[in-house]
This record gives C-alpha cells, structure tokens and sequence, in this order.
C-alpha cells in the first residue's frame, strides 16, 4: 500500500509499506479521509520532537472497515467508522479514574501507532466508532479535532456570560469557538495573524476578530474582552508568544486554559500570573468527547463544512506538507483522501 512515510525534517515522500493484516482484535480500516493536524505540520518541520523518523503520521482519520481479526465482537466488515487518535492502557490509576487521554501508558496514532496518512490502517477494534450514513467521511475525519476543542472547553470554568478570548484561528481555535457557542457566554474575541482565518472566524460566530502581531493588539484585546480583560482565555497555538499573551490579555483571577501544542518550552510574565492569581491549566487530547463530537455533528448541532477548505489524494500530500509548513498556504483544514470519495 501507499504511505506518507515521514523520514527527518521536510522529508515526507510517499512510500511503499506492506498490506496491513489484523491481528487478535484488531481491525483494517481503509481510509477514505484523514486531516492535516497543526501537530503534524510541526512534526514535519522538525519543531516540536514528537515525530520519529519512520512514522506513518495522520490521526484525524475516517474510513471503511475492511477486514477484522479474530476476537473482533464490536464492528463488521463494511462498517464506516471514525478512528480514535488515542489508545489508553486501561490498567492504571489515571484509566481507572475516567482521564484516559492522560494515561501515562497511552500510544497515539500517527505516533507509536502508524496513522492515516496510508491507503489503510491496523488498529485495535477499542480505537473505532462507527458514525451515521449519513455523515460524510470528510465531516467524521473531523471529529477527533473537534474532540480536543470540547475537551479544552469542558475543562475550562465557563460561566453565562463569561467573556472568552481564543488565541489562534487555527483548526482547533476554530473548533474551540464553535464549542464555547453551544454555551452561554459573552462575547467571544478571536486573534490571529491571518485575515483569512480571522474571516472565518467571523462567519463561525466570533463577535470580534482581531489582527494579531501589533504592538496594540493585547490591548485591544483586552478592551473587546471587557475593562479588565477576559473571564476565560484559550490559547490555542502553543508558542512563547501566544502564551505570555494568553496572560496578559486575562483579567485577575481569570482561569486560562492552553490546548496548543507547539513549542517544547515557552516563556510567560510570570509575575503577571503571580501578582493577579490567574489558574492556568493545560487540556490535552479527549476522553468521552469523542462520542459527543460525533453527536455533534450528527444532529447539526455543530457545521465544520466551512472549516474544510482543501480536499486532495494522498500523492499530493508531500507538496501540501511542504506548502503549509513554509507558510505558503493558509487553509483551516486540510483533508487527504488516500482512497477517494
């Protein structure tokens, strides 16, 4: 089969890789759809150290079941499922206690475990959900993302009215926003560098998009999010920058939650954070969101169509790689389509 085979920095050349065969309990699933994830693009460039050499990445993924192992009592042949990114060990004090995304023992998709960037994948049957036949394969690749943006949102204090600034227009930021929609909340402010995104952003429901990388930019920021700055704060890109800005931007007492994951190490003001009592907490992956993004989507309570802006087959990912990580094309989300539609 075919597969993006990432092999050391900006090198990502579609490779031969043996058939998948399933195991005891495991599944093959042809993938019909897998989006491009920001992490992904930083693994390519080589800046975040998450991706080793060898690796077959991809873990917003989509597709039709075409074989099963023995043991496999969960999902047929033929079955059109989502595909987790996560697979928890289940045997330890964070399983046991419901925060699987956080299980020491985890293995990912696209990481210890060859991901979707390939005609196909084997996982275990525990890693797939089925999803309606009504919903397209492009739509269910974007449930793992929206996943990640509910959990960020369902571990941040939220109150009504409560005044939310999201840091980052990316995908995830997106998604973040669609999220903090379904709640009561105030207004909704929305930064980034790029005017197509921040565009989006306003027809997703942002009451207020601002340019970021101005020297004015924290301050009207705050200004938009109240006198003294935002109630809640989601930073959702994951470098120095953002970060000590995720602080400055938040009022005293406010409670800022980082999902974005970029940069190994990053500086904050942190006698901003000391002197106004701020709770900052990080959110990581998902544990029963991916059920209730499925849902989400199901009922229509939750549209991602606008956010998919770039669907192509796999044999273009590696100039798609290359583009995105020079900065050269700005797309929400990115959809490779290893089998076709």
């Amino acid at each position: 089969m075919r597969a993006l085979v990432f092999e050391g920095p900006w090198q990502m050349p579609v490779r031969k890789r043996p058939e998948p065969e399933a195991g005891p309990g495991e599944v093959v699933v042809a993938i019909r759809a897998a989006g491009i994830c920001g992490s992904d693009v930083h693994g390519y460039v080589g800046t975040t150290g998450r991706r080793r050499p060898g690796v077959v990445m991809g873990h917003e993924a989509a597709g039709e079941v075409v074989a099963i192992g023995p043991d496999v009592i969960s999902v047929e042949r033929g079955a059109r499922v989502a595909v987790r990114s996560v697979l928890p060990c289940g045997a330890c004090e964070a399983c046991a206690n419901g925060a699987t995304n956080i299980c020491p023992n985890r293995r990912g998709l696209g990481m210890q475990i060859d991901g979707a960037y390939a005609d196909a994948v084997v996982v275990p049957e525990a890693m797939v959900l089925p999803i309606p036949d009504a919903m397209s394969y492009e739509q269910a690749a974007t449930i793992e993302p929206l996943a990640v943006a509910l959990h960020a949102v369902n571990v941040t204090p939220l109150e009504a009215g409560s005044s939310v600034v999201i840091i980052g227009a990316g995908a995830i930021g997106l998604l973040c926003l669609l999220a903090v929609r379904l709640r009561e909340s105030g207004p909704i402010v929305m930064t980034d560098r790029s005017t197509h995104r921040l565009a989006l952003a306003n027809r997703l429901g942002a009451d207020v998009a601002i340019a970021a990388g101005r020297r004015t930019a924290s301050d009207e920021i705050r200004a938009a999010a109240g006198s003294d700055g935002a109630d809640v704060v989601i930073e959702a890109v994951g470098i120095s920058a953002t970060a000590a800005q995720s602080i400055v931007v938040a009022r005293a007492g406010a409670h800022v939650t980082w999902v974005g994951n970029s940069d190994p190490r990053v500086e904050i003001p942190m006698q901003e954070l000391v002197t106004r009592e701020l709770v900052v907490r990080g959110a990581y992956a998902f544990t029963h969101e991916f059920e209730d993004a499925c849902e989400l989507l199901a009922n229509g309570r939750i549209d991602v169509t606008p956010l998919i802006e770039h669907v192509a087959p796999l044999e273009d990912g590696p100039d798609l790689f290359r583009a995105l990580g020079e900065g050269r094309f700005d797309a929400a989300k990115v959809i490779l389509e290893p089998n076709g539609r």
